[in-house]
């Protein structure tokens, strides 16, 4: 059960010994798909463990990527990719392989904006401030959201342990929303002057935890930032 809703067997041996703690929908719901349970044992099952009903569909069905959704990435002409709530890269177009000839770290967007590597950090315009800082922040918000989610603690945990940096950021408590409609500065490979892109993001109905993000270049003077 334990691998099947993505904790860890700690967490979910508290929660089947009806350990009090903040379950999320998320993963209550996940509970609910893998015990297979209709909707009235899932909104039992919700009142039990939090003591409300559940605001969402279950939508009870396998995590990967549809093809339509990889499609629709393909058809982008600017770098597009599918991550998790862990920034895990489920798939990305190639736009984003010209963009990260290198690939990502890990295949994971935030150990790439952390990557030791400043050869592959000079890709980040203003990285501090634009990137390493508002990442945290993110990250912060989404294991308050998400806290049984092991990968994204386990991801996180990784980041602090070998920057210096992400330890210093980390220690400001900043909490920030994803970044959908952010405009930032990165340098593409062999590129003197940096290119203003505009982050836009989405997610499938059907799949909540999947974000779909587009990097849209732009005129540094077209609106604000």
């Amino acid at each position: 059960m334990a691998q099947l809703t993505g904790v860890s067997s700690v967490w979910y041996g508290k929660f089947e010994r009806g350990g009090a703690a903040q379950y999320s929908e998320d993963f209550l719901n996940r509970v609910s798909c893998a015990l297979r349970l209709d909707e009235a044992e899932r909104k039992l099952l919700f009142l039990h463990a939090v003591g409300w009903e559940p605001t969402s569909p279950a939508n009870c069905r396998d995590a990967g990527i549809a093809d339509g959704v990889r499609r629709l990435l393909e058809l982008q002409p600017w770098p597009a990719y599918a991550s998790d709530t862990a920034w895990d890269v489920i798939y990305h177009n190639r736009a984003f392989s010209e963009w990260f000839p290198f690939g990502v770290a890990e295949q994971n967007i935030a150990k790439e904006v952390f990557a030791p590597d400043t050869g592959r950090r000079i890709r980040f315009h203003n990285w501090e401030q634009d990137w390493a800082g508002p990442m945290l922040a993110q990250m912060r918000m989404a294991q308050a959201r998400h806290p049984e989610n092991t990968r994204l603690n386990t991801v996180v945990e990784e980041i602090l342990d070998t920057s210096e940096c992400a330890r210093r950021l980390w220690r400001q408590h900043r909490v920030a929303e994803h970044a959908d409609g952010n405009r930032r500065d990165l340098f593409r490979v062999d590129q003197e002057t940096p290119t203003t892109i505009e982050i836009v993001m989405t997610s499938p109905l059907g799949n909540g935890d999947l974000r779909l993000v587009s990097l849209i270049p732009v005129r540094p003077d077209e609106g604000s930032r």
